[in-house]
């Protein structure tokens, strides 16, 4: 008995330590490509509200951010609740909307974040 019990041990000890590993992150999840801002930049690519930030709000957002709660993220609201209390155009890192996703606030991805912050950089269109 002591010696099943001995190999269960050993074996439950082996299963613990070999059973969990952890992959690497991608590096373009940790450090997501900065989105070009300048439109003479070959890579630019517009970010627009309706088709780019707006979905985002959509799946990540709204359910605390609508009519009952500041700001009203939405679709038909977000802009006139963002802009300028929440955005100050042209500048992300001057935007509460940007600095708050930026430290995790709506648990957004990086590649989402990215988006955001490119969208008020472009100027933050009602587009």
């Amino acid at each position: 008995m002591k010696k099943l019990l001995q190999i269960v041990l050993v074996s439950s000890l082996s299963l613990l330590c070999f059973s969990c590993y952890y992959d690497e992150i991608p590096e373009h999840i940790l450090n997501p490509p900065e989105i070009p801002t300048d439109p003479g930049d070959p890579n630019y690519v517009e970010i627009t509200l309706s088709t780019d930030v707006q979905p985002i709000f959509t799946a990540n957002c709204i359910g605390c951010h609508s009519d009952n709660r500041d700001p009203d993220l939405r679709e038909g609201n977000s802009y006139s609740a963002l802009i300028p209390a929440y955005v100050s155009a042209n500048n992300a890192s001057g935007s509460k909307l940007y600095t708050m996703v930026n430290n995790g606030h709506g648990g957004l991805s990086a590649e989402e974040v990215e988006l955001i912050k490119a969208w008020i950089n472009q100027g933050a269109l009602d587009n």
